[in-house]
């Protein structure tokens, strides 16, 4: 349902940032606005305490394994 598609998304998000974190990229500007738009739809699907628990979640997982989830997934 919704709730495990914004659960995912976050998880994803949270996956994302480690990833760029770990190298030093920082958010491509035309990745922004999409970023956004994805965090505001989870956050408000799941409450700002779930989101937040489910991107830290994200932040936890290795890239293959982040890779392996979104294949999984969709």
């Amino acid at each position: 349902g919704d709730t495990g598609r914004a659960r995912l998304a976050a998880r994803l998000l949270g996956a994302a940032d480690a990833a760029r974190r770990s190298v030093g990229a920082p958010l491509p500007a035309a990745e922004r606005g999409d970023t956004d738009r994805i965090t505001t739809a989870a956050t408000t699907a799941l409450g700002e305490n779930a989101f937040t628990d489910a991107f830290a979640e994200g932040t936890a997982l290795s890239v293959h394994d982040a890779a392996d989830l979104a294949r999984r997934s969709f």
